[in-house]
């Protein structure tokens, strides 16, 4: 009980400075090495010759030479991230042991020296301890992280369903525990007493072999607690926004609502508590091996190695840290706006398109139909353009404009004013009356960092220069994680990858017969539900290429979609495919969700 005692002393004398180095920490790198991450896994998707990864092709894709160096350049790259962590809150607990405060730019100091120092004492080893150290204690975190990442969670369901599944990863958890504990304390002994990894190793062993069960008790407890008060923060954050939602939320978008903002909590919480695990464990394991050091020499040990930094210094570093926090803003704002390989279709769970806008609750193709599909939450928005007679890109998907406007009028043989002019709401209804038609520009200006776009050409002649207009469109706007571009016409798809190989295409086939999917010109298939069929979405995936189900509206072919395991859903109603694809079990509403989640 001294032991408990003491490391929640030791915790709270620093808790804040701690907490607020962690909080800066991980706001600079995690921005950083997602943006890093981001591009590289876009460079070996694309030297790999895949579009995305899926359950049929991720060990495929896993075993290429340039995913191979992606995921060496990414791991070394964590692993300088999670060293330089680790050593900067060993130097706050360091000080916090002669009960000394540490400021945040000490503590950065501090993990710098220390990295420094095992960098010329050739420490290679240590960050690798340092990693299973940090994938042990993580599991739970790890588990619900890899949960929201396609195809990572398939795979594990698939495990999960075997015979062998649970045994086995019993198994690798308890060899991993085996191995590691032995050197619980070897970033102690290496980084605060200076001696190499093997004699660091081998002192932990040591020291591990007097107290091991207490240790390990320590270690339990206190992770176990920690994940109960995660479970319980989880569960009122989302009691908290339920009632939220019922107060200001119209009922037919509730459901969909939490479902959406049930994930994004748990992701935050997830972020926050991962921090709260390795302030929790390094300071538990600070204050035991002091103690158990200085029962082994039977005098104190407290050797204070820290030094107080000077202004000058000081100033320096936040200087520096300013710098930073400018760059992890902008990250941020670049992740976030302009979007992300592995924030889009390519990595994430089945998405959602509105079908020319949410044409079930607004005219289609207007921009009505479009703010209508973000309220929705829609992921992707399909909209269909075409050319004026001037020239200007605008959204049709009929080319005579007969039954939405009242016209006997071909859109190509408009004015980009005269279109403008039309109506094309009334026709829906009387409450849409002078909806105009908008330019792909007017819609792209609006949707950039509110939702992503599948941008079908409509076949419209050879003469055009639709292709390359869009192409330059979506460049100019920076929108290529944002923007995929679809048709039913070959030649256009052909010359959008001539124009820019990195916009995603997408081939648009009304029934299923061949190998088409294989061409390198389009990296989905957009296809009829009705031919849509298991084995033909696992050979499109083992090519390396998406499947966009259309257009899907009934619950029935919502539910076959969803086990057929399509990639992008097309349907007129958002909502209704959000709360059959994302809901758990059969819940019918709101309260039903909410009363799984507690019981889970």
């Amino acid at each position: 009980m001294k032991l408990v005692k003491e490391s929640v002393q030791v915790i709270r004398l620093n808790f804040l400075n701690v907490l607020g180095f962690e909080l800066l920490y991980r706001f600079l790198t995690v921005p950083l090495f997602l943006m890093l991450a981001d591009r590289g896994l876009g460079f070996a998707l694309k030297a790999s010759g895949y579009s995305y990864v899926t359950a049929g092709n991720l060990f495929a894709f896993l075993l290429k030479p340039w995913t191979l160096l992606f995921l060496l350049a990414a791991g070394l790259m964590g692993l300088f991230f999670l060293t330089v962590e680790c050593g900067s809150l060993l130097t706050a607990y360091e000080g916090t042991v002669y009960l000394r405060k540490v400021s945040p730019a000490e503590m950065l100091a501090g993990g710098l020296e220390k990295i420094t120092d095992e960098f010329e004492k050739k420490s290679w080893k240590l960050p690798l301890v340092l990693t299973g150290d940090y994938l042990l204690i993580n599991l739970f975190l790890i588990y619900r992280i890899f949960s929201h990442v396609k195809p990572v969670n398939f795979v594990m369901d698939e495990l999960a369903a075997t015979s062998f599944g649970s045994p086995v990863t019993a198994a690798a958890v308890i060899g991993l525990a085996a191995l590691l504990l032995p050197g619980t304390f070897t970033l102690h002994f290496s980084m605060l007493e200076q001696k190499s990894f093997e004699d660091s190793w081998w002192n932990s062993c040591q020291l591990m072999k007097q107290r091991f069960w207490q240790v390990l008790f320590l270690l339990g407890m206190g992770n176990l607690l920690l994940t109960a008060a995660m479970e319980a923060v989880y569960l009122l954050t989302v009691t908290v926004s339920a009632v939220l939602i019922t107060c200001f939320v119209q009922k037919s978008l509730q459901l969909a609502v939490l479902l959406g903002v049930t994930e994004r909590i748990d992701l935050v919480i997830l972020f926050l508590f991962s921090m709260f695990t390795c302030i929790l464990n390094l300071g538990i394991l600070t204050v035991a091996y002091y103690r158990m050091q200085e029962r082994k020499l039977g005098r104190p040990f407290w050797s204070s190695s820290g030094r107080v930094l000077g202004a000058g210094y000081r100033k320096k570093l936040l200087w520096l840290g300013m710098v930073l926090a400018f760059i992890s803003a902008f990250f941020v704002f670049d992740l976030s706006y302009n979007g992300s390989l592995a924030g889009s279709d390519a990595l994430l769970e089945i998405q959602i398109t509105a079908h020319r806008g949410s044409s079930g609750a607004a005219p289609e193709n207007t921009m009505a139909a479009i703010q209508m599909a973000v309220e929705e939450m829609a992921d992707f928005v399909e909209i269909d353009v075409q050319e004026s007679l001037d020239g200007a890109v605008v959204l049709c998907h009929d080319r005579n404009l007969e039954r939405l406007a009242g016209v006997n009028r071909n859109v190509k043989d408009m004015t980009l004013e005269e279109l403008q002019a039309l109506d094309v709401g009334s026709s829906y209804s009387a409450e849409f009356a002078g909806e105009p038609i908008p330019t792909l520009q007017e819609v792209l200006e609006y949707g950039k960092g509110r939702i992503s776009f599948n941008i079908e050409l409509k076949n419209i002649g050879d003469q055009t220069d639709l292709p390359e207009r869009v192409a330059a469109m979506i460049q100019e706007m920076d929108m290529k994680e944002q923007c995929v571009v679809s048709s039913v016409y070959m030649n256009y798809l052909e010359r959008m990858k001539a124009a820019d190989p990195d916009i995603r295409t997408g081939y648009i086939v009304a029934a299923a017969y061949g190998n088409y999917y294989k061409n390198e010109n389009w990296d989905f298939i957009s296809l009829r539900s009705s031919f849509v069929t298991r084995e033909l979405v696992e050979r499109v995936h083992e090519a390396g290429k998406a499947i966009h189900a259309w257009t899907v509206n009934s619950t029935a072919e919502l539910e076959e979609m969803k086990q057929a395991g399509v990639d992008n859903i097309i349907t007129d109603y958002p909502v209704r495919a959000r709360e059959i694809c994302f809901r758990e079990e059969a819940t019918e509403n709101l309260l039903e969700y909410i009363q799984l989640i507690f019981k889970k």
